[in-house]
C-alpha cells in the first residue's frame, strides 16, 4: 500500500480529486454550465466594383439588446475605412474609401425565444407619451388615414374592441388572407390589401397600417431570419407596443406575440438594410451556420473568485472559442491515444498524427475532413512513388511533396471559391506538412510488399482519428475542461499510470495467441519499462544504433565483425566512395545507424559495372549511387538524422547453413540478460526478404535449442513449416555450426557493450567463421513466436539475478 502511494500517478490524482472535490464545494453552479449553447455564425459578404472611385457602402450589424447578444465579431475590409454610427434605429456600418477587397463581417450570435401574455380584458389606450406618437403617424407606404384602410378594418374588426381581440383579428387576416409571395421591391399597405399578395415587408405595412388606425403604436422592424444556408433573403416584422414593452408580430410566419430564437434584428423602423454608391455594381450574400458551443468557452462568469475559466484565459489571448477548446483538450486526447497504444497497441501513421488530423476535422467536419486526409495522404504517397523514381534526395523530395499538395490545397480553394469561409486557420492546414512525411513511410511498406502491416496501419489511424474527433467535438468535454482545468492533473495521472503499465497490449493477446496460455509472454510495455529504460543506459543505446563505433568497440574486446571496406558520410566524398565500388566483385552497403534491415543493399556479382542483387535485379552505378545518397540523408536512419553509408564483404554463409537455403546471409539472434542467454532464434532469407535475415521483411525464423544449437520448430508468417518455402529443403533438426563458440561470442559482446538486455546478431563464414553483425538495445519480440514460448519469467530471473 504504501509503495503504492509514492507513485507519482497516486499523487497526481490525489491532487486533482482534491481540487475537484473543492471545486465542487465552493461552486456547485458550474456543473449546471455543462451544457452546450446554440449558437449561430451570421456572416455577410458584399462585394462591388468601384472603378476608380471612392464608395460609401453602408449596412446595419447586428447589436445586443435583452433577446439577442453579438458574442464576438470580425471585420475584413481592406483599406477601406469602417465607422460604427449607433442611433435608436440601428447599428450602421459605413465603409468609405477606394477599394475593390470584399468587405466581410461575421459574428457569432446567442438568442432566445421571446413570448409574451397579453391580457384579454387590456383595452387599448387612448394617450401614449410624445416619443411613441410618430408610430401612429402615416407615411408614404403606411396609409393609415386612407379610406380603403378604414374600410377593411370595418370589415374584419371583432366584436369586442378590446387590445387582445384587434391585434389577433389584424394578425389573422394579413397572415391567411393575404398570400405570401417573394420580395420583389417594397410593397406599401394599399397596394398589399388590393392584391392580397405580398412578401414580408408588404405584409408588415398593412400590419402596421391597421394598427396605427386602432390606435396601437407600431414599427416595423428588420433583420435576416438565421437558418443555415446562404442566402440574399432579409426579413422583416412588426413591434406593437403593449403595456411598456414592444411586443412582435411576425405576419408571414405567424407569430403571435412572440418571437423565434433564430431571428436576428439589425434594425427597427422602415429602413434600407443596404445603401451604397450608385453604379458600383453591388452585390452581397448571408452565409450562416448553426453551431453548437460549450457555454463556459463564451461565459466568462468569474465573479464568486475561487477558480477561474481556463477559456476566458485563452480568450484575452485573442484565441477564437472553438480553437480555445480543441487546446484544452489536448492532454485528454494525446491520453486517449496513449491508451490506444499502450494498452489496445493500435498502429498509427504516426503517434500524435490521428491528434492534429482530427482537430482540423472539428473545422472542415469529420467527413470533409477525413476524405481530405485521405486526399492528402494518397497525393503524397503518388507524388513519393514520382519523386523517388526520379531519384530525388529525401528532404528535396519531402519538400517537393509538401508543394505537391500545397498545389492540391490552392486547387480545392479555387474549386470552392472565395466565398468558402476559412475561419479554420492553420489548425487545418498543418497536418498537411505532417500527411506529407508519412508519405515516406506509406511508400516503404508499399515498395516492400507489406500490405497487411498497411492495412493495419491505415485502419488504426482511421480509428483514432474518429475517436479524436468525438473528443475534440464533445461539448461536455470541453465545458469540463474549461471550467475544472484541475481535471488535467487527472490527465497526467492516467497518462503516468499508462506508463508505468507493464501489462500486455490487446493486441499481443492476437499476435502471441499461440502461447499465451502459458502466461509467460513478454509484451512491449513490459519490455521497455522493465528491461530497455531500466538496464540498458541511454549513452550505452546510442552506441548500439552506431554500427561502426560498435564494430570498434567489439574488435577491442576480442569479438570477430566484419571488415569495414570503406565509409561515406557527406556528399562531399559520394562519388569517390560510390567509384570505390567498381573494385569489388560483391559486397553490401549498409546504413550505419539503420533498423530492420532497411537501406541494406546486397550486391552479389559486379557485371562488368552492373550490379547484380540477391534477387536477381541488375543495378547501375547510378542506382547505387542514389541509394547511398538516401542513406546519407537519414532515409533508413533510426532517427532521421543525417547517417553514414558504410561497405562490408559479402560473407559467404557456411556450408553447414546454406544447405538450407543459399539465398542470402542467415544469422542467429541471441537474446541475454545481465550474460544469460534467454533465448535463440535462425534467421534464413527467403526469396520474399530479398536475401535479408529480416522477419519483418518475410524471413523464417528457426527456433534453436540453447544447450545443443539444434533448430526446433519454425515459424513463417505466422505459419510453421518442415522445410523451406523457396527450396523445400527440411530446416527442422539442423545443427547450427560453432553453437558453444557462437554463444561464447553473444556473452563476450555482452561483456564489451555491458548492456543489460540486449540482441546480439551473429552470421557464420564460410573460412571466417563466427562473427557478429551488430548489438541491438531494443530487440524484438517475435522471437517468442518462433520458440512458441514466452520468456518473461527467465528475463525476470535473470534481472533479479544481477
Amino acid at each position: 500500500m504504501l509503495k503504492n502511494l509514492n507513485r507519482p500517478s497516486v499523487w497526481f490524482a490525489l491532487l486533482g480529486l482534491t481540487l475537484l472535490a473543492l471545486h465542487f464545494w465552493w461552486q456547485p453552479s458550474h456543473v449546471k454550465q455543462l451544457g452546450a449553447e446554440l449558437l449561430h455564425r451570421y456572416s455577410l459578404t458584399m462585394t462591388f466594383d468601384a472603378g476608380n472611385e471612392d464608395i460609401v457602402n453602408r449596412t446595419y450589424l447586428p447589436l445586443t439588446n435583452d433577446r439577442q447578444e453579438v458574442v464576438n465579431e470580425s471585420l475584413q475590409s481592406g483599406t477601406l475605412e469602417f465607422t460604427n454610427d449607433e442611433s435608436l434605429v440601428g447599428r450602421q456600418g459605413i465603409w468609405t474609401g477606394f477599394s475593390t477587397t470584399p468587405i466581410r463581417y461575421s459574428a457569432i450570435i446567442s438568442s432566445r425565444e421571446q413570448k409574451y401574455e397579453i391580457d384579454p380584458e387590456l383595452d387599448i389606450p387612448t394617450d401614449y407619451p410624445p416619443h411613441l406618437k410618430r408610430w401612429l403617424e402615416p407615411t408614404d407606404v403606411i396609409q393609415v388615414n386612407d379610406p380603403r384602410i378604414l374600410e377593411l378594418w370595418m370589415n374584419i374588426q371583432p366584436k369586442e374592441r378590446k387590445l387582445l381581440s384587434t391585434l389577433r383579428a389584424i394578425h389573422d387576416y394579413t397572415y391567411n388572407e393575404i398570400e405570401g409571395a417573394p420580395f420583389k421591391g417594397t410593397t406599401d399597405a394599399i397596394t398589399t390589401m388590393i392584391l392580397k399578395r405580398a412578401s414580408c415587408n408588404g405584409k408588415s405595412r398593412l400590419f402596421a397600417a391597421l394598427a396605427r388606425l386602432n390606435g396601437i403604436p407600431t414599427r416595423l422592424v428588420g433583420g435576416v431570419i438565421l437558418e443555415t444556408s446562404k442566402k440574399k433573403t432579409s426579413h422583416q416584422w412588426v413591434e406593437a407596443y403593449v403595456q411598456g414593452h414592444w411586443v412582435p408580430f411576425d405576419p408571414l410566419n405567424d407569430y403571435f406575440a412572440q418571437i423565434p430564437h433564430h431571428y436576428l434584428e439589425l434594425y427597427i423602423d422602415d429602413q434600407a438594410l443596404f445603401s451604397h454608391t450608385r453604379n458600383i455594381n453591388f452585390d452581397y450574400i448571408f452565409d450562416i451556420k448553426r453551431e453548437h458551443i460549450a457555454a463556459p468557452l463564451l461565459r466568462f462568469d468569474n465573479d464568486e473568485g475561487a477558480f477561474f475559466n481556463a477559456a476566458s484565459l485563452l480568450a484575452k489571448l485573442g484565441i477564437e472559442n472553438k480553437t480555445a477548446g480543441i487546446f484544452l483538450l489536448f492532454p485528454f486526447v494525446a491520453l486517449l491515444i496513449s491508451f490506444a497504444r499502450n494498452v489496445f497497441g493500435i498502429k498509427t501513421f504516426g503517434i500524435f498524427m490521428p491528434m492534429l488530423v482530427s482537430a482540423a476535422c472539428v473545422y472542415t467536419g469529420f467527413w470533409m475532413g477525413l476524405i481530405g486526409f485521405i486526399g492528402v495522404l494518397l497525393t503524397a504517397w503518388l507524388g513519393q512513388m514520382y519523386f523517388d523514381k526520379h531519384k530525388l534526395l529525401k528532404i528535396p523530395r519531402l519538400a517537393a511533396i509538401i508543394t505537391l499538395n500545397t498545389i492540391l490545397f490552392i486547387g480545392i480553394f479555387m474549386v470552392l471559391g472565395e466565398q468558402t469561409p476559412l475561419q479554420m486557420g492553420m489548425m487545418t492546414l498543418f497536418p498537411v506538412v505532417i500527411i506529407s512525411f508519412i508519405a515516406e513511410r506509406l511508400s516503404n511498406m508499399t515498395q516492400d510488399n507489406n500490405w497487411g502491416e498497411l492495412f493495419i496501419t491505415s485502419m488504426g489511424s482511421i480509428v483514432m482519428i474518429t475517436v479524436c474527433y468525438l473528443a475534440f467535438s464533445s461539448i461536455t468535454l470541453q465545458s469540463f475542461f474549461a471550467l475544472f482545468p484541475e481535471t488535467l492533473l487527472l490527465v497526467m495521472a492516467a497518462q503516468i499510470f499508462i506508463g508505468q503499465w507493464t501489462g500486455l497490449r490487446i493486441s499481443e493477446y492476437m499476435r502471441f495467441k499461440g502461447i499465451n496460455k502459458q502466461n509467460n509472454t513478454l509484451g512491449i510495455n513490459q519490455r521497455n519499462r522493465d528491461y530497455v529504460y531500466r538496464l540498458n543506459e541511454r549513452k550505452l543505446l546510442q552506441l548500439a544504433i552506431d554500427k561502426i563505433e560498435t564494430k570498434k568497440v567489439l574488435l577491442q574486446h576480442g569479438v570477430p565483425v566484419p571488415q569495414t571496406l570503406d565509409m561515406c558520410d557527406s556528399f562531399r566524398n559520394l562519388d569517390e566512395f560510390v567509384e570505390h565500388l567498381r573494385d569489388f566483385n560483391s559486397f553490401v552497403v549498409k546504413p550505419n545507424r539503420g533498423s530492420q534491415g532497411n537501406g541494406i543493399l546486397v550486391i552479389v556479382k559486379n557485371d562488368d559495372g552492373t550490379f547484380v542483387t540477391t534477387s536477381g535485379k541488375r543495378l547501375s552505378l547510378v542506382d547505387i549511387r542514389y541509394h547511398v545518397s538516401e542513406i546519407i540523408t537519414g532515409n533508413f536512419a533510426q532517427d532521421g538524422q543525417p547517417d553514414t553509408a558504410y561497405i562490408e564483404p559479402l560473407l559467404i554463409e557456411h556450408h553447414g547453413i546454406s544447405k538450407i537455403a543459399n539465398l542470402g546471409l542467415s544469422d542467429i539472434r541471441v537474446i541475454l540478460c545481465n550474460q544469460k542467454i534467454i533465448s535463440c532464434m535462425l534467421r534464413v532469407p527467403t526469396k520474399l526478404s530479398d536475401g535479408k535475415a529480416n522477419l519483418h521483411q518475410g524471413a523464417i525464423g528457426l527456433s534453436v535449442d540453447i544447450e545443443t544449437g539444434i533448430t526446433t520448430k519454425c515459424s513463417f508468417k505466422g505459419k510453421e513449416l518442415k522445410a523451406h518455402p523457396d527450396t523445400g529443403y527440411d530446416i527442422v533438426g539442423v545443427q547450427v555450426p560453432f553453437w558453444n563458440k557462437i554463444k561464447q561470442i553473444a556473452e563476450n559482446s555482452q561483456k564489451a557493450i555491458p548492456l543489460g538486455y540486449i540482441g546480439v546478431d551473429i552470421c557464420i563464414d564460410e573460412k571466417l567463421g563466427p562473427m557478429v553483425l551488430e548489438v541491438n538495445g531494443r530487440p524484438g519480440l517475435e522471437i517468442q513466436n518462433v520458440q512458441h514460448k514466452g520468456f518473461s519469467g527467465e528475463m525476470e530471473t535473470a534481472r533479479d539475478n544481477t
